[in-house]
C-alpha cells in the first residue's frame, strides 16, 4: 500500500484485542438498512507475521474509526488464505440488529393495541437488542401481530409504516426508531471544494403525470353505495408526457385517505427520481464521520443542484485508490413519510 493513502485508524476488537493494520476496509451504512455492513482485509508477506490472526465467526465484535465506534455486531464470515508469498484475510460482519433481519419464529399476536417501541423492545430483548426511540410513535398499534415465519424486522417495519417511521441501527448496535432528517451536517458537499467525484441519476421512469389512490371503506347509516364502496383520491405531477397509474389501497380508506396518499406517493416518486453519489476524500466533515440520515448542503452547478438534500447511505472506502467517502443522497421528499392506514380486525359473524 502506498504510504500516505489511509490517515484514519480501523481496528476491530474482539474479546478485549484489537486487531489492526487493514489494507482495505469496505464499511456500508444507510436509511435502507438495518444493519450496517463492514469487510477488513490484510494481505502481509511470510516476513510480516507467521501468526494467524486470531479471528473467529460468530465472535461479538466492534469496529473503530480511530476512538469513534461505527459497528457493534457479529463476525458473519473469516476467509483466511495464503500461497507460497504471502497470506491474506478477510473479515466481514453486520450489526447486532441483522438477527431480526435474518430470524423468524411461529406466529406471535398481542391481546391488546401496544405501543410500537413496547413491541419492538419485546422482539428484540432475546437477541440483547436495546431500542432508541427518536421519533413520535403515536398512538399505540390496534392488532399488532408476527406471522409465522415473518423475519422480526419485516414485522417491524409493516408496523413502523403504520406510524410513518422508519428503523436504522446506531454505533452501539442498537434498534433505533425515527424519522428523517435525524439531524443536520454543516460542512456542504460543494463542487471545487470537497467533492473529487460526482454522479447523477435523474429519472421519470417512476413517474406518473396522474396518481389514482382507489380504496373501499364500509358502509353504514350515513355513508353507503358508490360513495363507500370506492373512495378515490388523485395526485398530479407535472412530467411531460400523459401516464396514469391506478393503485389499490390494501386497507379500509376513505377519500381523504386515498387523495393523502396518491399526494405523498406523488412526492416520493418525484423525490426518488433524483438522486446523487458524491466521493469525498476522508472519511470525515468537519464535526464527524459521514453519516446517513442527516440533511446536507449541496451545491453542484454541474449537475444542477443548490439545494439540501438527506444522506440515504454512506460506504466508506478504503483501497488501492486512498481513504474517501461514498455519499448517496436524495432529495428530502424521498423520505417524506406518511403514516399508512392500519389494517381493519377482523370480526366474528357471531360479535
Amino acid at each position: 500500500m502506498q504510504a500516505g493513502l489511509m490517515s484514519s485508524r480501523v481496528e476491530l476488537l474482539i474479546d478485549g484485542n484489537r486487531h489492526g493494520g487493514w489494507t482495505s476496509v469496505n464499511i456500508r451504512r444507510g436509511l435502507n438498512q438495518v444493519a450496517d455492513r463492514f469487510e477488513l482485509s490484510l494481505t502481509e508477506k511470510w516476513s510480516q507475521s507467521t501468526e494467524p490472526a486470531p479471528v473467529r465467526s460468530g465472535a461479538e465484535c466492534q469496529v473503530f474509526i480511530d476512538d469513534d465506534l461505527v459497528i457493534t455486531g457479529y463476525v458473519d464470515e473469516v476467509l483466511p488464505a495464503y500461497d507460497a508469498n504471502q497470506h491474506s484475510l478477510v473479515v466481514s460482519g453486520r450489526s447486532k440488529t441483522a438477527d431480526l433481519v435474518d430470524c423468524s419464529s411461529r406466529r406471535k399476536t398481542w391481546s391488546k393495541p401496544r405501543k410500537l417501541e413496547a413491541i419492538a423492545r419485546e422482539l428484540a430483548e432475546p437477541f440483547g437488542i436495546e431500542v432508541v426511540v427518536e421519533a413520535d410513535t403515536g398512538a399505540p398499534i390496534k392488532a399488532p401481530a408476527v406471522e409465522a415465519g415473518q423475519p422480526y424486522y419485516e414485522a417491524l417495519e409493516q408496523m413502523g409504516r403504520y406510524r410513518a417511521v422508519i428503523f436504522v441501527c446506531d454505533p452501539q448496535g442498537r434498534l433505533v426508531i425515527t424519522k428523517p432528517p435525524r439531524g443536520r451536517i454543516d460542512t456542504a458537499l460543494a463542487l471545487g471544494e470537497n467533492i473529487r467525484k460526482g454522479s447523477g441519476r435523474f429519472s421519470v421512469r417512476d413517474r406518473f403525470s396522474q396518481i389514482i389512490v382507489q380504496g373501499q371503506q364500509p358502509g353504514d347509516d350515513l355513508l353507503s353505495g358508490e360513495q363507500a364502496s370506492s373512495p378515490e383520491g388523485t395526485a398530479t405531477d407535472p412530467v411531460i408526457r400523459f401516464r396514469t397509474q391506478v393503485i389499490l389501497a390494501d386497507t379500509p380508506v376513505d377519500k381523504a385517505g386515498c387523495r393523502q396518499r396518491a399526494e405523498n406517493e406523488t412526492r416520493r416518486r418525484r423525490g426518488r427520481g433524483r438522486g446523487l453519489t458524491y466521493t469525498v476524500a476522508g472519511w470525515r466533515h468537519d464535526s464527524g464521520l459521514w453519516t446517513p440520515g442527516f440533511e446536507v448542503s449541496v451545491r453542484d452547478r454541474w449537475l444542477g443542484i443548490q439545494d439540501d438534500m438527506i444522506i440515504e447511505g454512506v460506504q466508506l472506502v478504503l483501497d488501492g485508490q486512498g481513504e474517501r467517502a461514498e455519499a448517496q443522497v436524495v432529495p428530502p421528499s424521498a423520505w417524506d413519510l406518511t403514516a399508512e392506514p392500519e389494517p381493519e380486525e377482523e370480526e366474528s359473524v357471531w360479535g
